[in-house]
């Protein structure tokens, strides 16, 4: 009788500690939070750092881990953070990209390793071969398009000067395509001078100096950026031109609004990156968290042209809940 009320006070222990303690694989499993990589071309660029920024917030919504290796401007350091983040199994990798023919390099690698690989800024679909799961990018072209439209409507019959990025990467291609276009469908603007730099203020500055120099006569300039806008400003104040010839820049962020204020610049076309950052992150969370694919790999978040008389409008680049509120959620497409 002792025996077997022993063995039962045993078995009843052995229950109990079951009960209170899981196995270790269980909770292992629980405990396991996603994690993410993020590869920016570089934080220090005021558009790419915010985008980094909306991804991380939302990501702290959702108990994601993230962890974002700086490229640095440098493609050969944004190889060698792929494999870094290969190499600790991250759950899915994103990567803010320049050219198609880069990102073809990161999906062929990504796929001979079996994992997810997302991308932002460049658009890819129908440029690209292998598997990747989301895609976001503003459509460059819809920049140039409004950015002409917005200068003709605004002053008819003006020489425009544009100064660009530099060229090679898709970016400023797509640009002259909505130019283009915009020249033609509207008629209104001259396309009198333009001059390529490295998407800074130091070229900027220099290119717009070097075309006042030449005698080049424009009326209104459009820089691809609000850093590059920067640049032509004070060539233009070197030149005892500032106020007299309008800047119309790409942007919308901070400093942009800034400028807008400073009349720096008289309008710039605005996008939102912090969308694109808070849309890439949706897409990966819902995929890695319920398997749920996006309806569309490609998200093309819309521009619309930004003045200090309709500053309103304008989509914040700072993370809030509001923004997570605009793409629909975290949860659900």
């Amino acid at each position: 009788m002792k025996k077997a009320l022993v063995l039962v006070v045993v078995m009843a222990f052995m229950v109990s500690m079951v009960i209170v303690f899981p196995s270790v694989s269980s909770r292992a499993e629980e405990e396991k939070a996603l994690v993410f990589g993020n590869i920016p071309v570089a934080l220090s660029d005021e558009w790419n750092g915010y985008s980094v920024e909306n991804f991380r917030y939302a990501a702290e919504k959702k108990g994601v881990s993230v962890e974002v290796l700086d490229s640095e401007w440098d493609g050969e350091k944004a190889l060698r953070n792929l494999e870094d983040l290969i190499t600790k199994n991250v759950d899915h990798i994103s990567v803010f990209v320049y050219t198609p023919e880069q990102a073809q390099d990161f999906i062929n690698r990504a796929n001979d390793e079996g994992i997810p690989i997302s991308f932002e800024n460049t658009k890819l679909v129908g440029n690209v071969t292998g598997d990747f799961v989301m895609n976001v990018a503003f459509e460059y072209y819809e920049f140039g398009y409004e950015a002409v439209k917005y200068i003709g409507e605004t002053w008819p019959g003006s020489r425009l000067f544009y100064v660009r990025g530099l060229p090679g990467m898709g970016i400023v291609e797509e640009y002259m395509r909505g130019i283009n276009d915009a020249l033609t469908e509207f008629g209104a603007v001259e396309l009198a001078v333009q001059r390529d730099t490295n998407w800074d203020t130091e070229t900027a500055l220099n290119a717009t100096q070097d075309a006042i120099a030449a005698g080049e006569e424009f009326d209104v300039i459009f820089a691809n950026n609000e850093s590059m806008a920067v640049g032509c400003y004070n060539a233009l104040e070197d030149a005892g031109m500032a106020g007299e010839i309008p800047i119309v820049s790409t942007g919308g962020g901070p400093t942009g609004v800034q400028m807008l204020r400073d009349e720096i610049i008289q309008a710039t076309i605005a996008g939102p990156v912090s969308l694109q950052g808070l849309y890439l992150f949706k897409a990966m969370y819902l995929y890695e968290s319920e398997g749920i694919e996006p309806p569309e790999n490609f998200i093309a978040p819309g521009v619309i042209p930004v003045t200090l008389e309709n500053l309103d409008e304008n989509i914040p680049w700072e993370p809030s809940d509001e923004l997570i509120e605009m793409i629909g959620g975290l949860d659900e497409w």
